[in-house]
């Protein structure tokens, strides 16, 4: 779209989607044999666009679009079956504020032996998208390039009276390139699964071998230096289930995790294991029992993450002599007329770097669930816990939940909110705390018009450090009356995010000792949109977002903004499609957000459906 040498290849791209689909229908007509059934349609069309923005260049070409699918199986269904669908130059609506301009791939999958005892499937997706999202936590996407590939194996088998086994093998990768900034964002994984099944006097046995291998590299706005993540771990383990008298079961399992990963200059490596078994028993029928003893190694290795680390290579090896023991136990007494109680008594001495942890926690929960046509539905349930370390004293806390769902007349509401405060589970000496509330409510207009809205508030933290709160809010409205629609919604957000090896930020509140070094974000979205079906088979909407967010680590802050326009038309008749669409983005990331850049895209498409055979 931006040079001649663009201009070509959509030309070229349109002639040979063409080639390919006429070619298909004239193969549809040879004899291929017995026993192959088959079936495929698809669109092919041709279109014209044009682009233009700060840079002072533009451009405009002739460009062809369309999408096929073509199925079929061999012998039996059972037997050989499979599905082709290619897709060139497509533009889509995948949510509200987050359109994909244009995208070109294709998806491919076969199974082999359904119905045998060595049942397999082979599936392949490559795509490249223009407008595609590059998410952070908490807040709408940057707008980005992106491409993706997925490819997975999968074998079983499943003879009667021998343990099954399941294989499965998945190599996927992504890379976006974020509009303003320079260089890409890349990530990709190796994933090799095993698993077997085992019925044997009365046990049932499984049993599982993973590994896993990433790569990331981080976009220059998240990191300076440390660009580069590698990981790998390796877990396996096994488990068996029994049944026992008084409607019961007994569980025992035991798993071991290797790993080893590295981001810039931080090392992380070594292994974890975890041994627990787990009995429970019904001795009434509204009476529920069970225990659970637990041991732990490596207890920092059981929550492992590669973070951002300081100037200077890093050697850290996690295993440090930390482990735990738990013991925990916990009961269900059904009361009737809707009231449930539940009690639990938990003990676990944790051990780190020399130093020894006790808690203990002791506490009740009681439940009501009322549900009634004329009065709507209501639930809640309060409890109160005792949180005791040996280090730190005793402390008093609660956990609470109420649901509220309600209709009068055209009227409907709803409401619901809950609250905990738990010690945390490794090295317990800090109390962590959750707040989840919101609420939504919807009005009927006659048959054809409606309103509706929503409040959705989150927030986790630990009670002790203040500062460590993650926060998220988010309204979203919405009005709809016949053919119009429309909608709008804002949602704010800011906390301490952790990237992990895998190249995700994760909101979450963990003890300092685990975070040497955080990512705090923050961020505020905008987003209206509008739609109208002015007479059949026809609709225009119109979707607009703008984003303010920051990511801040100890070398590196970052102010990014984002805003987005995206508009299009749709009209079908018969087998006939016109779609037109106008893109336009404004975004600035890093350093460059002082300067954001400015794109805008426009196109005009026709393509028409074909039923080839």
């Amino acid at each position: 779209m931006r040079c001649n040498a663009r201009v070509w290849s959509q030309i070229v791209g349109a002639a040979l989607m063409a080639g390919w689909i006429l070619t298909a229908g004239a193969q549809a007509q040879l004899n291929l044999g017995q026993g192959v059934e088959m079936s495929m349609n698809g669109n092919l069309g041709i279109g014209y666009s044009g682009n233009f923005g700060d840079s002072g260049l533009s451009g405009h070409a002739l460009y062809g679009t369309g999408m096929g699918l073509l199925s079929g199986s061999y012998h039996n269904p059972n037997f050989l079956s499979f599905t082709v669908r290619p897709y060139y130059n497509r533009n889509q609506d995948n949510t509200s504020y987050t359109s994909v301009l244009s995208e070109t791939g294709v998806d491919a999958s076969t199974s082999i032996f359904a119905g045998s005892y060595f049942p397999g499937s082979v599936s392949f997706s490559k795509s490249f998208s223009q407008g595609s999202q590059y998410g952070l936590p908490g807040s709408a996407s940057l707008t980005a390039d992106g491409s993706n590939q997925d490819f997975s194996v999968s074998w079983k088998e499943l003879l009667p009276q021998m343990p099954s086994l399941t294989a499965t093998f998945s190599d996927n990768s992504s890379s976006s390139t974020i509009f303003g900034q320079t260089g890409t964002a890349n990530t990709s994984s190796k994933i090799l699964d095993l698993m077997s099944n085992y019925s044997v006097h009365g046990f049932q046995l499984v049993g599982f071998v993973n590994h896993q291998n990433y790569h990331v590299d981080l976009p220059a706005f998240l990191s300076r230096t440390n660009s580069h993540s590698d990981s790998a771990s390796t877990s396996y383990g096994i488990s068996a289930t029994h049944t026992l008298p008084f409607s019961g079961s007994f569980t025992a399992d035991y798993n071991r995790t290797n790993y080893d990963g590295e981001t810039g200059s931080y090392r992380t490596r070594g292994s974890t294991g975890t041994a627990d078994t787990m009995v429970s028993f019904k001795p009434a029928e509204r009476l529920t029992v069970s225990g659970q003893l637990r041991y732990t190694g490596n207890l920092i290795g059981a929550l492992r993450q590669s973070y951002l680390d300081g100037e200077l290579p890093v050697e850290f090896n996690n295993e440090q002599g930390s482990y735990g023991v738990a013991l925990n136990s916990y009961a269900t007494y059904q009361i009737g007329h809707g009231f449930t109680l539940i009690g639990y008594a938990n003990r676990q001495t944790q051990t780190f770097a020399g130093t020894h942890y006790n808690y203990h926690q002791v506490g009740g929960t009681l439940s009501y669930s009322y549900s009634r046509p004329l009065f709507g539905l209501l639930y809640f349930s309060f409890g109160m816990v005792n949180n005791g370390t040996t280090n730190g004293g005793d402390s008093l806390g609660f956990v609470g939940t109420a649901t509220l769902k309600k209709r009068v007349g055209m009227w409907e509401y709803g409401a619901d909110i809950s609250y905990s405060q738990n010690v945390q589970t490794v090295l317990a000496n800090f109390t962590t705390s959750s707040f989840n509330y919101g609420g939504n409510i919807r009005r009927r207009f006659g048959s054809n018009m409606s309103w509706s809205s929503s409040y959705r508030g989150i927030q986790t933290g630990i009670t002790q450090l203040q500062g460590s709160n993650n926060r998220a809010d988010s309204f979203l409205t919405n009005f709809q009356r016949g053919r119009y629609d429309v909608s709008g919604s804002y949602s704010k957000s800011h906390g301490a995010a952790l990237l992990s090896s895998t190249g995700v930020l994760t909101p979450t509140p963990v003890a300092p000792i685990l975070t040497p070094d955080q990512i705090l974000y923050s961020g505020e979205v905008y987003g209206a949109g509008a739609s109208v079906r002015p007479m059949r088979r026809m609709l225009v909407n119109f979707n607009w977002y703008r984003v303010r967010s920051s990511t801040e680590t100890t070398t590196l802050l970052s102010q990014n903004n984002s805003e987005r326009y995206y508009g299009q038309m749709e009209y079908n008749v018969r087998k006939l499609s016109f779609r037109a669409g106008y893109w336009r983005v404004y975004q600035g990331v890093g350093a460059s957000a002082i300067q954001p850049t400015l794109n805008n895209t426009y196109f005009f498409n026709v393509s028409r459906w074909f039923n080839l055979f």
